[in-house]
């Protein structure tokens, strides 16, 4: 008998990442490539990931919240790696998830790919191929030294 402190509901299943994820991350297929990438006005964030991958699984909801903050700046794509062998080997994708970031069909910047992708290292990526930079770090107020004597 399984122990019932053992069941897992997987990281996906939450409603409100679900929610999100619906809004902000568009699935497509090889059919729909030239359309959505390279037709597109915004630069591209595409995610090729497997259904059955743990990594993948863990990494959607980060995928979402970024999708989430750039909503309308860049435009988030998922592709299922499996069944779009076709366009995973014209982009040179072997593993799952791996995250391409393109701007008129045109790779740009480096892909991120691996079992722990970090949200920092995604929101970098995306802040970098739109051009954003990060903000300085506040600096010290200026403090009059007061020399003895002067």
């Amino acid at each position: 008998m399984a122990n019932r402190f053992n069941v897992r509901v997987p990281v996906t299943e939450d409603p409100a990442v679900k929610a999100v994820e619906a809004l902000h991350v568009k699935e497509i297929a090889e059919q729909d490539y030239e359309a959505e990438v390279v037709a597109a006005a915004l630069p591209v964030a595409l995610d090729f990931y497997a259904k059955d991958s743990k990594a993948c699984e863990t990494f959607a909801p980060r995928f979402a919240a970024v999708a989430e903050k750039f909503s309308g700046k860049v435009r988030f794509l998922k592709v299922a790696r499996a069944t779009n062998a076709k366009l995973a080997e014209k982009l040179g994708v072997t593993a799952c998830p791996t995250i391409v970031f393109l701007q008129g069909g045109e790779e740009k910047g480096e892909r991120l790919s691996g079992e722990d992708i970090k949200r920092t290292d995604l929101k970098a990526r995306v802040e970098a191929m739109i051009g954003v930079t990060a903000a300085p770090a506040a600096q010290p107020a200026n403090k009059v030294s007061r020399t003895p004597g002067a």
